[in-house]
């Protein structure tokens, strides 16, 4: 998966903004993967010298040294866009070399591995003639579990057979023999592959 940058310019206030200005300008001064840069470098540190002044004398300046800071961190957002789009275009996903522009990079999604086994599974009668209510603890990573019924020896495996799958953690099953023992298990599936059963629960319909 190819990386990119993280840039979340709304959510920096203006000393963020400077720092962030100052941290690109200083990895990308020399940096032979960026030689035409989209801003100039001497552009950037023009306005970081401003804005940072500007955040001194809006500290606990006039209304107007906040308007001025804040036009100064609007121009900087501008740049800081148009420079990490021309990063994106040179790097074209290499983490280096992104990394080494001063951008920060996004995180990359971690691969979900198989489910883990579904846990606490639990059988109840309903009061319905006929039905019982199946239900599992949502397993990491799952999108779906197929859940397994044993009408006589749960001990044996063949016995055992697939009864449905469900997206759900809840599974209603009806048409059952009232007062007949039933035996279930459930496993998780999802896109890594499906995982062990669970453990086995009993249960008797009304």
């Amino acid at each position: 998966m190819k990386a990119n940058i993280r840039l979340y310019l709304s959510r920096l206030n203006p000393v963020a903004v400077l720092m962030l200005l100052r941290n690109v300008i200083s990895k990308m001064t020399g940096n032979v993967n960026f030689a035409t840069p989209k801003v100039p470098l001497a552009d950037m540190t023009t306005l970081a010298d401003d804005l940072e002044r500007a955040i001194e004398q809006s500290t606990a300046g006039s209304k107007q040294a906040k308007l001025d800071r804040n036009a100064l961190v609007a121009t900087a957002k501008l740049d800081l866009t148009a420079q990490a789009d021309y990063v994106r275009s040179i790097c074209l996903g290499d983490a280096a070399m992104l990394n080494s522009s001063g951008f920060e990079l996004s995180k990359q999604p971690e691969p979900v591995g198989v489910p883990v086994i579904p846990q606490n599974v639990t059988v109840r009668a309903t009061g319905r003639d006929g039905e019982l209510e199946l239900r599992c603890q949502k397993s990491h990573g799952a999108f779906g579990y197929s859940v397994f019924i044993s009408e006589t020896d749960p001990e044996i495996k063949s016995t055992w057979k697939l009864l449905t799958y469900t997206g759900r953690v809840k599974h209603m099953v009806t048409g059952l023999e009232s007062y007949k023992a039933y035996w279930f298990c459930m496993s998780a599936v999802g896109a890594a592959g499906e995982s062990a059963k669970s453990d086995i629960a009993m249960g008797r319909a009304a």
